[in-house]
């Protein structure tokens, strides 16, 4: 895939190597921080040992980090995670 980008570049764009690592961490970008979004919560899952309470936590702690999210959605999300009981 590297190969294969390397080999579309323009030709002399690439003066130095700190022009080919800039451009190949632009294009590659492996550490990037993507934003939570409203899937993640989803996902949130009481585990099958934990507590109601300890999965609230948990929770609270995902929901906190997913900006404009609305509250019928995480209602949603919290409730589609509780374990059947």
């Amino acid at each position: 895939m590297a190969l294969n980008w390397f080999t579309e570049l323009p030709s002399r764009v690439v003066t130095n190597f700190s022009v080919l690592e800039a451009l190949f961490n632009q294009h590659f970008v492996v550490a990037k921080t993507f934003r939570k979004t409203s899937i993640r919560l989803m996902a949130c899952k009481q585990g099958d040992q934990e507590t109601l309470g300890e999965y609230i936590k948990r929770f609270n702690t995902e929901f906190l980090e997913i900006p404009n999210l609305e509250d019928f959605v995480a209602f949603a999300a919290l409730i589609s995670g509780v374990k059947p009981r």
